[in-house]
């Protein structure tokens, strides 16, 4: 169980959260305006700072965080819920294979240990600043060329404004 304090979900998991469903969202072609990206970002950590809490097992805490994006993406956003599954799936997959790869990186480069980090709730600030960029300039980048992993999938492929145009 992960006793987050408040300043890393203020100034870690917030914005964490927010590029997370900016990336997931761009990786599955929707690009909605940027205050509803924020909104479920806030929502989203929030209610994950309370799950973390939860004396759930491994991987409990991230499959209802899932869960929890999925249904702000439904409801925020009025995406389909397969759209919504592979956003929230897409995003947490980028920030695990990015934090895979940058934490050993940062932790050898400062020569600070992942768990001295976890425990300092200023280093937990910090030491994910790299992923939280690389991130960030993902989401960017697919939002300006609008790149995305599944747009032509026939599956995939306009659901999201069919279902809205249904909703008219």
């Amino acid at each position: 169980m992960d006793f987050m304090p408040w300043t890393a979900l203020v100034f870690q998991s917030i914005p964490e959260s927010i590029v997370l469903v900016a990336l997931g969202l761009g990786l599955v072609g929707e690009y909605p305006e940027i205050p509803s990206i924020i909104i479920i970002g806030i929502i989203g950590s929030v209610t994950s700072f309370f799950i973390r809490r939860l004396p759930l097992d491994f991987g409990g805490h991230t499959l209802l965080s899932m869960i929890v994006l999925i249904i702000l993406m439904r409801f925020i956003l009025k995406i389909t819920v397969i759209r919504g599954i592979l956003a929230a799936f897409f995003g947490i997959l980028a920030v695990g294979i990015i934090e895979s790869m940058s934490i050993p990186i940062v932790s050898y480069l400062t020569g600070i240990s992942f768990e001295t980090a976890l425990h300092d709730p200023w280093l937990r600030v910090v030491f994910p600043l790299p992923d939280e960029i690389i991130l960030g300039v993902a989401a960017y980048l697919c939002r300006r060329w609008r790149f995305t992993l599944v747009s032509n999938c026939t599956i995939f492929a306009n659901s999201s404004r069919e279902e809205k145009d249904d909703e008219k």
